[in-house]
């Protein structure tokens, strides 16, 4: 992700634009190679020495400011070594000694007299306390790994990082699509999902329509809420056409809508994305799972109210009978959203939708108030545990068993009178 201060952006027509480049071009090509060459030979390097050679690549650069950018998305993907306790204990140890040796001294006394009374006290030789002393700063500490793209992938995801810097600042952000193919508009959902986002989701004439809320009076969740904004728009142009506008305020900078389609050159980060799952998502599944009852990571959307459509998180299927519900959860800063879909179910009822509620989310009053003792809702704490969703399963469980029963009732043949 690009910082605030590497955003490139202009009006254009009064939106908000950012300033794109063109990845075959031979000059931009070049630079890319020659910042990715210096990380590879830079393993084992101190980053002191790295910013260093990197830092020449920048001088010589035309734009300056587009190389800082590709070098803050290469430094992304490289891993450094930690600090650790030792640098601050050696520090301690020779600063108790640095000040216990100038006590002892006179006030004219020579610094050889100094460093002779003070190398016998220290915890290692004279010149390795002064070689080790600040190993905790970051410009002291060595490249372990990095996972370097090709020049061309790394200015594809330049370009993406432009428009997700914006995101970053974005309260609101709608997506309209004429797609035809299920696949590409599951992939789109199913990103929406793992970004913890909730969209309003519905049919416009021959397009789709999603629009993505803001956090509302949820100051404290901008920041937060921004960054899943923009890990959502590195998914949209898995679409194969597009508009995306998106309501931008960058602080000290400009405030105004940014407007992006399929003709603007974004390359989505994981064409594979049907079958991406993040790892806590995956094994927060896991662990709803039993003999009894399976985990469907990408469940069918469900209808809502006249022309809407819900993207369920996950669903959850009994192996006995067959009966199963599809959960949507609803995270802090979705307030409206909830609300939203609680009417919904009121007036247009659905039980095989249940509903998961943040914690946070029901320390409103009002809010609490609804959702309490909801046959259709339970709360949760990061991710959803098996003991909340127990009783509602059983439920299920339960009815699924009356059905066929009652079927069986219905269609038994009557008695023939005498």
């Amino acid at each position: 992700m690009l910082t605030r201060e590497l955003l490139i952006y202009r009006r254009v027509k009064g939106n908000l634009r950012p300033t794109f480049i063109d990845p075959r071009d031979a000059d931009h090509q070049a630079l890319a190679a020659g910042l990715i060459e210096v990380l590879e030979h830079s393993i084992g390097e101190t980053r002191g020495t790295l910013d260093e050679a990197l830092g020449v690549l920048v001088g010589e650069a035309n734009k300056q400011k587009f190389a800082r950018g590709l070098v803050k998305l290469l430094q992304d993907k490289c891993s450094f070594e930690e600090a650790g306790d030792a640098a601050a204990e050696l520090r301690r140890q020779t600063f108790l000694a640095s000040a216990a040796a100038l006590r002892g001294l006179p006030d004219d006394a020579p610094l050889a007299l100094y460093l002779e009374r003070l190398a016998p006290a220290l915890p290692l030789p004279l010149e390795l306390c002064r070689a080790q002393l600040y190993d905790d700063l970051a410009e002291h500490r060595r490249l372990l790994t990095c996972t370097l793209p090709t020049p061309q992938a790394l200015l594809e995801r330049y370009n993406l990082a432009q428009a997700q810097g914006l995101a970053l600042y974005a309260s609101r952000l709608q997506v309209r699509t004429p797609t035809t193919s299920q696949l590409e508009l599951r992939k789109l959902l199913r990103w929406l999902k793992w970004s913890r986002l909730v969209a309003e989701v519905h049919r416009e004439g021959d397009e789709w329509a999603l629009q993505v809320e803001g956090p509302g009076a949820m100051f404290d969740m901008q920041k937060k809420y921004g960054l899943q904004l923009a890990t959502f728009l590195a998914a949209v142009p898995l679409l194969s056409k597009f508009s995306l506008t998106a309501e931008v305020d960058v602080p000290r900078g400009a405030k105004g809508t940014m407007v992006l389609d399929h003709k603007d050159p974004l390359r989505a980060l994981d064409q594979s994305a049907l079958g991406h799952i993040p790892a806590e998502v995956e094994a927060g599944m896991g662990a709803l799972a039993d003999e009894r009852w399976s985990v469907e990571a990408l469940p069918e959307l469900r209808h809502t109210g006249a022309t809407g459509m819900c993207v369920p998180d996950f669903a959850l299927r009994d192996r006995e009978s067959g009966a199963g519900v599809a959960v949507e959860l609803f995270h802090r800063w979705h307030s409206r959203a909830l609300l939203r879909r609680l009417d919904e179910l009121l007036a247009r009822p659905d039980p095989g939708l249940v509903l998961g509620v943040d914690l946070s989310l029901v320390k409103d009053a009002g809010l609490a108030a609804r959702v309490d003792g909801h046959p259709q809702v339970f709360t949760f704490n990061k991710f959803p545990a098996r003991r909340r969703l127990q009783p509602i399963l059983d439920r299920v469980a339960a009815e699924a068993q009356v059905r066929p029963r009652a079927a069986d009732a219905g269609t038994a043949r009557p008695r023939r009178r005498t």
